[in-house]
């Protein structure tokens, strides 16, 4: 009998398992590791240590279908593709990522070909755009020139559309290729852009391989840098917002990938300044109907329908007594404007920004213009040690993020700003104390 369940087991693990084998000569007794793309994380699929020869073998999850990151501890790192595949690699020399070899393996194959094609044909198109302005006078020339840059445009599509349908590397390259096109196009092809926001807004974001292809960050994030380099403003805003819906809409279905996506956007918008993009997905998210947001989400997104410019922020109560308090909330504070800073000891960025909330305290203090901390330690000593010299008036009641003033503002990272004139109505959300003194230096 209990032959019988070992042999039960090899058979059902066979067959929920894909195998790669491997053999890299330099690497003996290494340690191997097989991390599978996760949307913005990784996970591990599979972990293996070669052997005195420098092979190996390793079984992934043979529901896995994406790209994945096969990491040579202290060594190398290289990005392969999972497809239901047993295949072999062969790499003799790990600092020549031209020495890798797959073997049974047309993904990978398709992979690294699609790579040289797309190089290839990239080369050529730079230097038959660099030639095409100098032979303006010669028509049959310049004609050429014209009809061979239509031809390398065109390579990379020709080679894709060569592939099975149900290639994972056909969509994984033309993704890849999107946004290598990116950079490429803000700096030599803007007039590109237009093709790209077409092809970006169609993409299918509930699509469960883009979703573990470890691109989506570079996508998301590329795309938006590129409508941020080469659009006016008020213009940028239209078309950003499009893809902001495009993609809440497209992930309608998927609320868990909803969040995080849009998690990352908010984040990635306030990062940038770009506030009028950060509200737009945050009022998105809110108004949806389909799903309930984490309170991380909720914290995040309510800044900007309860605290947005021109609201009027929540009064803060200061309970204790404590001699770095002078008011009993902030509402009394008689500053004509008020710099309300959420920090903490412990956080690596408040120490660095608080240095340089002392660089301009005293000119600030000049115009009228208060500083008023809220921290939300839960050590009180710790809390006493970092805070007792600074000039400005601090507050904390040791709740951590359960003080009242950090829920009320909707507090989920620290640093965070608010500036507020004498009636607590919010003139900016600062994203650091360099940009609250600018609005201050040209303001006041």
């Amino acid at each position: 009998m209990k032959k019988i369940c070992i042999l039960f087991l090899l058979v059902t693990h066979g067959l929920f398992a894909q195998t790669i084998k491997g053999s890299f000569p330099q690497l003996q007794k290494s340690e191997i590791l097989l991390l599978g793309f996760n949307g913005f994380e990784t996970k591990e699929l599979a972990k293996t240590t070669t052997d005195s020869l420098g092979n190996f073998e390793l079984q992934y999850p043979k529901a896995f279908v994406g790209a994945a990151l096969l990491e040579i501890k202290n060594t190398a790192s290289v990005i392969i593709l999972l497809n239901q595949e047993n295949f072999g690699m062969q790499w003799d020399d790990v600092k020549d990522f031209n020495t890798l070899q797959f073997s049974n393996s047309p993904e990978n194959d398709a992979f690294a070909t699609g790579i040289t094609v797309n190089q290839a044909a990239e080369n050529k198109l730079n230097g038959l755009k660099y030639l095409l302005p100098q032979y303006e006078k010669l028509p049959k020339q310049q004609q050429w020139l014209q009809e061979e840059i239509a031809n390398q445009e065109q390579q990379f599509n020709t080679y894709l559309n060569q592939l099975p349908k149900d290639s994972y590397a056909k969509q994984y390259l033309k993704i890849r290729k999107l946004i290598t096109d990116f950079p490429q196009t803000a700096n030599r092809y803007i007039e590109r852009m237009p093709e790209h926001e077409k092809d970006f807004n169609a993409l299918n974001f509930n699509d469960e391989k883009l979703y573990t292809s470890g691109l989506v960050k570079d996508l998301l994030e590329g795309y938006f840098q590129l409508m941020e380099s080469h659009i006016e403003p008020k213009e940028m805003y239209v078309h950003i917002n499009t893809s902001i819906d495009a993609i809440v809409k497209g992930l309608a279905t998927n609320t868990t990938f909803q969040q995080e996506v849009a998690q990352h956007l908010f984040n990635y918008f306030e990062k940038r300044s770009l506030q009028p993009a950060a509200e737009h997905i945050a009022l998105q998210m809110l108004n949806q109907t389909n799903c309930q947001l984490s309170e991380k989400s909720t914290n995040l997104f309510e800044q900007y329908r309860k605290l947005a410019i021109g609201k009027r922020a929540p009064n803060i109560i200061f309970e204790n007594k404590d001699k770095r308090v002078k008011n009993k909330d902030l509402k009394s504070i008689n500053g004509k404007y008020k710099l309300v800073v959420f920090g903490a000891s412990w956080c690596p960025s408040c120490k660095t920004e608080a240095l340089e909330l002392l660089e301009h305290y005293d000119t600030w203090k000049t115009k009228n213009v208060e500083v008023v901390y809220i921290s939300i330690d839960t050590d009180k000593a710790a809390f006493t040690e970092a805070y007792q010299n600074a000039p400005w008036q601090t507050y904390c009641d040791y709740k951590g993020w359960d003080t009242k003033a950090a829920k009320d503002y909707y507090i989920s990272g620290t640093p965070s700003y608010f500036l507020l004139d004498a009636n607590n109505t919010i003139l900016l959300r600062p994203n650091n104390v360099n940009h609250a003194n600018a609005w201050i230096s040209q303001k006041l």
